[in-house]
């Protein structure tokens, strides 16, 4: 099939699926090391909303995988003094290890993957995939 809708989504998923497997002995899923790099690679308090957002995922969704890293411990919630119902996130200083190593597991999962394509080419990639995003945004 050629329809680039399905190819794309099709694709996702195994990218996916398989970011889930190299993440497996860790009992880390692939939605759980998106919210962990979001709260990691945050520059200021981030909040679950915040994360939602730049995920592109519903509240609840993401309400839902941070309680599960908060019962692992990987996750704390620090209350937000301007905001009484809402918590920051912050990776917890124990488990900065597994993150580190789950991020080397994903990135060289990258590499390994799109090694397929040129510099150039992952470049190019990169640009239309931005753009098909940015068209896309509700």
């Amino acid at each position: 099939m050629n329809n680039l809708p399905y190819l794309l989504i099709k694709a996702s998923r195994q990218l996916k699926n398989k970011l889930d497997k190299a993440l497996k002995d860790y009992d880390i899923t692939a939605s759980q090391f998106s919210v962990i790099i979001q709260i990691k690679s945050s520059q200021h308090p981030i909040t679950s909303a915040e994360i939602a957002e730049r995920l592109g995922s519903d509240r609840p969704t993401i309400s839902g995988i941070i309680n599960r890293l908060e019962r692992k411990g990987i996750v704390l919630k620090i209350h937000n003094p301007q905001d009484k119902r809402s918590s920051y996130l912050k990776i917890d200083k124990n488990f900065n290890p597994l993150v580190d190593k789950i991020k080397t597991i994903s990135d060289e999962l990258t590499v390994d993957i799109f090694s397929v394509y040129t510099e150039e080419e992952s470049h190019q990639l990169t640009e239309m995939i931005h753009l098909l995003i940015e068209k896309t945004e509700e």
